[in-house]
């Protein structure tokens, strides 16, 4: 059962990062901060790490929901990492919250749980669709599987360094949409190709 009452207060202070920024999400700022109930806030939070913890956690949650909230069976592989493309780019923003660098730098053993236990979900989804893509015979069947779902994700990485990619200068679909083309066209066999093609076509004919 969902914790409604945790879950609103979170999306408050994830709010509050967005409009006031990162140094306002701590809980003595908090505390005084009118759109806050101080009481659910001393609640459910006893110090800034444990606040880190909740907002992580949430993350979490939110990331597996939104594939789970899709029905990948009855798309073949290559929708099926279209239809990924198309939620990370929908939710990038909730995504890949401004708080995470922060985080990062404070709490580097609390995120980097955090963030392998992401990864290894990713890594899970790409190896499976790259198994149904091989058994449908869109993709070739003499791929090192393991090897190309950590070069997916080393590219997913990529969204979290500022030093490799920088939203005011190229968009998140621009990003990712030509991120799925290269990983897709590298892998695929002729069958596979005339799919993508047609399916590309349409998409630019809407």
């Amino acid at each position: 059962m969902k914790n409604t009452e945790l879950l609103g207060l979170i999306d408050a202070i994830r709010n509050i990062a967005q409009k006031e920024g990162i140094d306002n999400i701590a809980l003595e700022g908090l505390r005084t901060n009118p759109h806050i109930d101080k009481l659910l806030l001393d609640k459910y939070f006893s110090d800034d790490k444990q606040l880190a913890e909740g907002l992580l956690e949430n993350e979490r949650l939110h990331f597996e929901n939104f594939f789970l909230e899709k029905n990948f069976e009855n798309s073949n592989a290559i929708d099926n990492l279209i239809i990924v493309s198309e939620i990370m780019a929908k939710n990038f923003n909730y995504l890949t919250p401004s708080f995470y660098p922060r985080f990062k730098e404070r709490y580097p053993d609390l995120f980097q749980n955090y963030f392998e236990i992401r990864t290894e979900l990713v890594n899970n989804k790409i190896k499976g669709n790259i198994h149904r893509g091989i058994r449908d015979g869109y993709y070739r069947d003499d791929l090192s599987i393991e090897l190309l779902s950590r070069r997916y994700i080393s590219r997913l990485l990529d969204l979290y360094n500022p030093d490799n990619f920088h939203p005011e200068e190229i968009s998140f679909d621009d990003f990712f949409n030509q991120m799925v083309e290269s990983f897709v066209l590298s892998i695929v066999t002729d069958k596979g190709l005339a799919y993508w093609n047609k399916k590309m076509l349409k998409t630019h004919l809407k």
